[in-house]
């Protein structure tokens, strides 16, 4: 082989490397767009998901009734209208957004907090900063320290207004339905009937007109007219046959 042979042959070397590894690169490219893509579609529902939750945890110490922490301060905003900063800096705001029908249930769930006796989730109404009402559920999780001393407890919230709503659309629905078979009475099985004067025996054995009997008993009512062939026997004069 000569030396351009060689050349050559060193050339065509060359080239098929280079090809190699352009081709390495470009699929190492790809991958790293696919990879930053799933990132970023991942990030994209993480914060989705973390902006539709309601769900939030605060943190009260026990000596000063002072809330030292809310978790997820989104939710916190969302559910309340307040930020997480004024819940740090006001140590009354909690109390007051309570509504006021419900301060007595909660005011009950802190004093069986700080007497250790049960305690359990308590559904309440809020005020929202903007004025309106919400329903949330609040469980205490009190914490301990080794002797056995209340230092703190957690609040989990939950904003529950939705289901709230659907459960008083419900109960209305069931009253509604409730007063509507109330008004509801329907005649049937075998009626005992005069076949001479059409009275009817009650449950009483009492003999009824039958107009009282279904008036009685049905939601219909009866308006008196006269049937022609009655006009006739009881009023002939009025009903001549004419010629």
């Amino acid at each position: 082989m000569n030396d351009a042979d060689k050349t050559r042959e060193q050339l065509v070397n060359e080239l098929t490397e280079m090809r190699r590894l352009i081709t390495k690169l470009e699929k190492s490219e790809i991958r790293r767009e696919q990879i930053e893509k799933a990132l970023k579609e991942s990030e994209e529902r993480y914060k989705r998901l973390f902006e539709s939750v309601t769900d939030y945890v605060y943190t009260v110490k026990v000596e000063d009734g002072r809330p030292v922490s809310t978790t997820h301060g989104i939710a916190c905003q969302k559910v309340t209208g307040y930020t997480a900063e004024e819940y740090m800096s006001d140590t009354e705001l909690w109390y007051r957004m309570i509504h006021g029908a419900d301060q007595g249930i909660v005011i009950e769930q802190v004093n069986r907090i700080f007497t250790g006796e049960h305690i359990s989730t308590v559904e309440h109404q809020i005020i929202h900063k903007d004025g309106s009402t919400r329903w949330i559920s609040n469980t205490p999780v009190p914490h301990y320290d080794e002797n056995g001393r209340l230092i703190a407890y957690d609040g989990i919230i939950t904003d529950i207004t939705k289901r709230k709503k659907i459960e008083e659309e419900r109960e209305k629905l069931i009253l509604e339905l409730k007063d509507a078979i109330s008004k509801i009475r329907t005649l049937k099985g075998l009626l005992p009937i005069c076949s001479s004067c059409k009275k009817i025996r009650n449950d009483a054995g009492y003999w009824e007109q039958m107009e009282v009997y279904v008036r009685d008993h049905s939601e219909a009512d009866f308006t008196h007219g006269i049937c022609p062939e009655c006009a006739k026997k009881l009023y002939p004069e009025f009903y001549k046959e004419k010629k």
